[in-house]
């Protein structure tokens, strides 16, 4: 969309192309993200990609945030299947 306009593109140095991450990445990644997922059980990170973030890095920064509301709302310790749903119900998904 950008690049369709002069006065923006102009002012791109370097164009970025960004794929999404593996499930590997996924999971190498997410737990050193955000200490949210660092405590997570390992089974809800790759639950949570399937569900909601399908390796888009923007989507799992939008998911965090939901998750710590939810977290901050219920006073829960730690990230389960029942926050998961709630986040997911925000962003618009399914879970």
């Amino acid at each position: 969309m950008l690049r369709r306009e002069p006065m923006l593109s102009s002012r791109i140095f370097i164009w970025q192309h960004f794929t999404r991450l593996t499930p590997r990445e996924v999971g190498e990644t997410i737990p050193l993200f955000h200490p949210v997922w660092a405590g997570a059980d390992p089974a809800d990170i790759p639950f949570a990609d399937r569900h909601a973030a399908h390796g888009n890095f923007r989507d799992w920064a939008r998911l965090t945030a939901h998750v710590r509301l939810a977290l901050a709302h219920t006073g829960r310790p730690r990230v389960d299947r029942e926050v998961l749903r709630w986040a997911f119900s925000r962003l618009g998904g399914s879970g």
